[in-house]
């Protein structure tokens, strides 16, 4: 039911019913276009295939009657016939309201169902994004912990790096300054010798010499100077 409203039990419909309704004896209600459609196939209840070939088990009904049908349906009935009729009524609604019940307390049902396998299979997602997060967790733990390694290692690296390139040019400038001495040392050698005259010149005059001298005036020199090439 919707508030007030009997509502449709034809399983795919369930609208409001407010003006009019077809009605059956085994306590079932349809619309006005679901009643016309199926009850003009068969006298066969859509809603629990119930026979209803007997006359009077589907009525017509007008939900909203005027003032004047209400005061002349049942005038002129007995008391105990109103009171009859009144009570079917009544049984009427109160099936209606129980079977409404037992449909919201079904589709309740089944929507906590629902929700229930919905829950766990998010639960489920929910554990396994908690664990891939706690494995990504780990692997950038271990990620930082191998990037601080490789940078201390780069700067002992580096400082080793640095010392050598000290102790090159060290090396360099010593080296450097050792060849300057030497080069200076041994230039300054060779002169001294060139200086000291390093070098002889043999004058033989011919004076008739009967062993084959050489000509008169024949000059022979001999220059030798010595220079020593300084080691790389």
């Amino acid at each position: 039911m919707e508030g007030d409203n009997l509502v449709c039990n034809f399983k795919k419909c369930r609208k409001s019913l407010t003006n009019v309704a077809f009605v059956t004896a085994c306590s079932h209600v349809l619309c006005d276009e679901h009643g016309t459609r199926e009850f003009g196939k068969a006298t066969t209840c859509p809603a629990c295939q119930t026979d209803l070939s007997n006359k009077f088990e589907i009525v017509r009904n007008n939900l909203q009657p005027s003032e004047q049908y209400k005061s002349m349906i049942l005038a002129g009935l007995k008391p105990d016939v109103i009171c009859e009729i009144a009570s079917r009524a009544h049984a009427f609604w109160a099936y209606q309201s129980y079977q409404e019940k037992t449909y919201q307390e079904y589709t309740a049902s089944k929507s906590k169902e629902r929700c229930t396998e919905i829950e766990q299979y998010y639960e489920q997602i929910v554990s396994k994004t908690t664990t891939e997060l706690n494995t990504l967790k780990t692997q950038l733990s271990a990620s930082k912990k191998d990037v601080e390694d490789t940078k201390k290692k780069l700067n002992e690296i580096s400082d080793k790096l640095q010392e050598r390139n000290r102790q090159h040019q060290k090396l360099q400038s010593l080296y450097d300054a050792m060849r300057r001495k030497f080069i200076t040392t041994s230039t300054f050698e060779a002169k001294e010798n060139v200086r000291d005259g390093d070098h002889d010149f043999v004058f033989n005059p011919r004076i008739g010499s009967l062993d084959g001298d050489p000509p008169a005036n024949h000059v022979q020199k001999r220059f030798s100077v010595g220079l020593c090439t300084p080691r790389q």
